[in-house]
């Protein structure tokens, strides 16, 4: 009884910070805001919803106090465990500081909190006259400052980076409360160590975000798109180089399987193939239309492609119809396989260069599974993978994973040797801690540690992700 007295008394104090609407302990709260979209247990003391700075820090203030442990909770899309609360933490939601505060079409940039939702700033940059850039399949949910906790990439990152790419400033407010302004908007800073960079990607563990001034570009001219077929991986890298060398700018430069485009057009029936026949991968390369008089690239380009061998066929979007289809058999992979049964979801990175290695040696891997699929698909512009691993939903769920366990590890050891990464989106989190070990040797996790312990010396702040103390 005496610690459901002292938990009593903590929801009593927050109550006061954040008042009685504003905190919840309602079980399915509790199972809403203390897990993102792995499989977890969520167990959180409660949720609080500050809507200011001030209340953020008032809370991180109290819980260092009191060494109640803290996760810091966005839209919880990633896919690593990194917003899940299962040891009776206090879930902080910053949802409800979700206002625009400026929009600098002179400067270029945005300034807003950190619950706004990026579909409703890539909205009001758009009314502007402008564009933010990072795009991403949960955009309609994602948050601004979770993205940054994560280092969110997204289709666009080959030509415009990613999440931290756009970061001017920050607002920061450490586990003591203390608030960091590090919002300057400013394009050129040299006073010292960039303190901002040290919290994107940080998931959480050394500071809460609570506001961001964030890079705009201005917004694309009419967008072309092309879908071209291909029968090896090795050729993708080559059309890439091709692209690089004939000064096309992609916007995207994407691919997947046959087995990824049979999954959509089972699963989306709305959607066409474009083709007669079915290839062993697809590109979609997608890039500004040149300007009134300039010579479009996209049929030179083409026709280069063909000669050399790097594609036996392509079809150009010449509609909007033609260009939705076309990219919702890419963007709608992670959804038909969500669909089909269990999943395990794996996120690598490679130097652009060592992937074609790579695959060969990852399909060797792959061919020693029994009785679960892969679909592979992703951003090739930037190195980044995305690894699916499917079964039938009557497989036993511990054999599944047993299954794909094994196989992952392997897979990373490739990684290793290729000197890639293990997680290029959606960080470490809970899941992968274990395996941080693969791109992360000891040195480099042991420097984290020493400043996890400078920012949050009582370790209340996400503890146990990334890596144990």
């Amino acid at each position: 009884m005496k610690g459901h007295a002292v938990n009593a008394a903590h929801l009593e104090a927050l109550k006061a910070i954040v008042t009685e609407s504003r905190l919840t302990v309602k079980p399915d709260d509790l199972q809403v805001y203390g897990k993102d979209w792995t499989r977890s247990t969520p167990n959180p003391l409660a949720v609080v919803f500050p809507k200011t700075t001030d209340e953020v820090s008032r809370i991180l203030r109290y819980c260092n106090e009191h060494r109640i442990r803290v996760v810091p909770s966005g839209g919880r899309t990633g896919l690593a465990g990194a917003a899940n609360a299962s040891n009776l933490e206090l879930v902080v939601s910053l949802e409800k500081m979700n206002r625009i505060l400026s929009m600098d079409p002179i400067n270029m940039s945005v300034t807003a909190e950190a619950g706004v939702i990026i579909e409703t700033l890539q909205k009001e940059a758009k009314e502007a006259g402008l564009f933010y850039p990072v795009d991403l399949a949960a955009k309609g949910s994602c948050q601004l400052g979770g993205n940054i906790a994560t280092n969110a990439g997204g289709l666009k990152l080959i030509r415009y980076g990613g999440t931290r790419e756009q970061v001017l400033g920050l607002e920061v407010v450490l586990a003591d409360g203390t608030v960091l302004d590090l919002n300057y908007d400013l394009r050129k800073n040299n006073i010292g160590y960039d303190l901002k960079h040290l919290f994107v990607a940080s998931e959480g563990t050394l500071g809460i975000v609570t506001k961001a001034t964030m890079k705009l570009a201005t917004l694309p001219k009419e967008l072309r798109l092309t879908c071209m077929a291909t029968d090896s991986f090795e050729k993708i890298t080559q059309l890439l180089g091709l692209v690089n060398l004939r000064g096309i700018h992609p916007t995207a430069f994407e691919f997947f399987t046959k087995a990824c485009l049979n999954l959509v057009l089972k699963h989306q029936t709305q959607r066409q193939n474009p083709f007669q026949d079915k290839h062993a991968f697809y590109v979609l390369l997608e890039f500004e239309k040149q300007p009134d008089g300039a010579t479009d690239p996209m049929e030179p380009f083409l026709e280069e492609a063909f000669e050399r061998g790097l594609i036996s066929d392509a079809v150009i979007a010449s509609s909007s119809s033609e260009f939705h289809n076309l990219w919702g058999l890419r963007e709608l992979i992670s959804e038909s396989v969500s669909m089909e049964g269990l999943v395990r979801k794996n996120d690598i990175a490679l130097p652009i260069s060592s992937l074609p290695p790579f695959i060969k040696e990852m399909e060797k891997v792959l061919e020693k599974i029994q009785g679960v699929q892969m679909f592979l698909f992703g951003h090739i512009g930037d190195g980044n993978l995305h690894l699916n691993y499917s079964a039938p939903s009557s497989m036993d769920y511990d054999h599944f994973r047993s299954l794909t366990r094994a196989t992952e590890v392997e897979v990373f050891k490739l990684v290793e040797k290729y000197r890639g990464s293990i997680s290029a989106e959606h960080g470490i989190g809970v899941l992968k801690k274990a395996d941080l070990h693969f791109c992360a040797p000891k040195e480099v996790v042991d420097t984290m540690r020493r400043i996890k312990s400078i920012f949050d010396p009582n370790g209340i702040l996400n503890p146990g992700k990334i890596f144990d103390l």
